[in-house]
């Protein structure tokens, strides 16, 4: 727990004072007579009539009782305000000491398939830095950005929230959306916050930094621009939609483009990138959270250059009006299609598909992560991944600490030999590879 050092640089500095004392003590005993009426008493106090060395060995043995009561009774005291009754206080020091010891992740995406992964990421590293779109226009986003001019909080807020040090009342709280009230129905409070925060402390950025210190939350928020942009599709029959909301509701979906086109990264989320370990595209919706973040153009170049390991985490589920019928190797397509091949080099999928029934859930299907799929993507120069990371009670979202966990051992496993992997809940008879 890195606690030893500091532990034993006490109890050398507690020695020292001892032994300076013990030597005053020596000095004035030698040197001053003691009167004989007093003589019993100096006796008695100085212990001599306890013989040499078992006065030294009882008198450090009250001490260092006495000394590690106090030590105790010291950290109870403090640790009580900050860490919940009956926790197990050297475990929490020690989780705390591996997860700043853990690999510099950067998770790529937006809306909630983010948040999922970022809530299973904290427990296994506190060195996150959470890259989000700012292309949403829809809900209490979209109604903040048209009055006040602001970049879209939700997908910030998401990401707030789910790399929070708990579920605490607070993020409950940030979380609260209002059903009534004249101009503030719709809106969600956290979103309320965080502009708030920004025009208290004279921009977004420094906004998030002071409503991240104020949840305690495991990482870094950075969005991918801080340039005012619009999301706009190309739809199969021509017709082009502008704003994210309104995309997939008109047609099927043939390409999606920035307004402006060329659109400066932000420099925050261009470092992390570049000093990452681990990259993370996904999961998220394919053409409206993970493609707004690809198509500013530093941020590829940052991708393209970083030596990261990068991994693409595939959708557990079709999106109604976006993704509809699409396999594992059409949203690689997609992505492909827009930014260019070699962004990534593997591909997580799941491997369960029993969670449906019949693999319907109203307008949703599970994306199958089966044999043919996978050979389709292996032939285009991908290592695919395939494990149960899916939510039983959710279907069409991830398990969050399956999913990290399933991320970190890819890591792991890339880093130290890119063959050789073991996945839990892997297909039988299929590593990955």
């Amino acid at each position: 727990m890195g606690v030893k050092r500091y532990i034993a640089l006490v109890l050398v500095g507690t020695a020292v004072a001892a032994l300076a004392m013990a030597m005053f003590l020596a000095y004035v005993y030698r040197t001053f007579d003691v009167p004989e009426s007093a003589g019993w008493l100096a006796h008695a106090v100085t212990l001599q009539w306890i013989p040499h060395p078992w006065r030294e060995v009882g008198l450090a043995s009250v001490g260092v009782l006495v000394a590690v009561l106090g030590t105790l009774a010291l950290f109870r005291s403090v640790l009580s305000v900050v860490i919940a009754p009956g926790a197990d206080v050297a475990e929490i020091i020690y989780r705390g000491r591996i997860r700043q010891r853990g690999p510099r992740v950067v998770s790529m995406g937006g809306g909630t398939g983010q948040g999922i992964l970022l809530r299973g990421l904290k427990e296994l590293t506190t060195n996150l830095t959470a890259v989000v779109t700012v292309a949403d226009d829809g809900g209490s986003s979209g109604r903040l950005r048209r009055d006040f001019g602001l970049m879209p909080p939700g997908d910030i807020r998401n990401c707030l929230t789910a790399l929070a040090d708990s579920e605490s009342l607070m993020t409950k709280l940030v979380h609260y959306r209002f059903e009534q009230g004249d101009g503030l129905k719709g809106h969600s409070l956290g979103n309320l916050l965080i502009a708030a925060m920004g025009d208290i402390e004279g921009g977004m950025d420094q906004g998030i930094e002071s409503l991240s210190q104020v949840l305690r939350i495991q990482g870094e928020i950075a969005p991918s621009s801080m340039t005012d942009v619009n999301l706009a599709a190309e739809l199969e029959d021509g017709t082009v939609v502008v704003g994210e909301s309104r995309i997939g509701q008109g047609g099927k979906i043939k390409r999606v483009f920035l307004q402006p086109k060329h659109v400066a990264a932000n420099d925050d989320a261009v470092s992390a990138i570049l000093a990452a370990d681990l990259v993370v595209i996904g999961p998220g919706s394919v053409f409206t959270s993970i493609l707004p973040n690809l198509l500013v153009p530093d941020i590829v170049t940052a991708l393209r250059a970083s030596q990261a390991v990068k991994v693409y985490v595939c959708n557990v589920a079709t999106e109604s009006g976006e993704t509809d019928d699409f396999g594992p190797s059409d949203h690689v397509r997609v992505l492909t299609e827009h930014v260019g091949p070699g962004l990534f080099h593997y591909v997580v999928l799941n491997s369960r598909t029993d969670v449906l029934g019949s693999g319907e859930h109203g307008n949703i299907r599970i994306v199958a992560a089966s044999p043919r799929e996978q050979a389709d993507l292996q032939r285009g120069g991908l290592e695919v991944v395939s494990a149960d990371v899916i939510d039983a009670e959710s279907p069409e979202h991830h398990d969050p600490e399956r999913l990290a966990e399933t991320v970190m051992q890819l890591y792991e496993g890339a880093s130290a030999s890119p063959r050789v992997l073991d996945f839990p809940g892997a297909i039988p008879g299929n590593p990955g590879f």
